[in-house]
């Protein structure tokens, strides 16, 4: 991400790109040797969470633009004061953010630590997607 606003959603293309590298770092996390539901690592287990959460809102911002109903209301960022294409911006600009961080958190475990949960090994398949989701974010601003 060049600027830090974010003026106008991704085209579809890059949204689709976008959620599928999303979808992608999903299944390297469920991949990971400490992916053992319901045991699951929390520090992973975390990190898992965030990547959902930012793939669910960006399956949603074609209805959040239209001012439809969301499947799950409660996962949506509350983009208080704002409705339509305002709130899917809003939402897309809260995935952007969440990337950086999560993209953070698998780069650098320590911060997680700091966060008070587990140093994981994430491994180089969960850093690679990671790092793509990121590229895919930054080729769409």
């Amino acid at each position: 991400m060049t600027s830090n606003t974010i003026s106008q959603l991704p085209t579809v293309e890059q949204r689709q790109d976008i959620t599928a590298r999303l979808a992608d770092l999903i299944s390297a996390i469920e991949s990971h040797a400490q992916w053992t539901p319901p045991n699951v690592d929390r520090g992973l287990f975390h990190v898992w969470d965030f990547v959902k959460r930012s793939h669910y809102v960006m399956t949603e911002l074609d209805n959040i633009a239209a001012g439809r109903k969301v499947q799950h209301p409660e996962q949506i960022p509350k983009n208080e004061g704002v409705s339509g294409p305002e709130a899917a911006l809003a939402s897309y600009t809260d995935v952007c953010t969440r990337t950086i961080t999560i993209n953070e958190m698998i780069q650098n475990p320590r911060m997680l630590v700091m966060l008070g949960l587990s140093n994981v090994d994430f491994g180089s398949a969960i850093q690679e997607k990671s790092a793509a989701v990121k590229e895919a974010i930054k080729s769409a601003d």
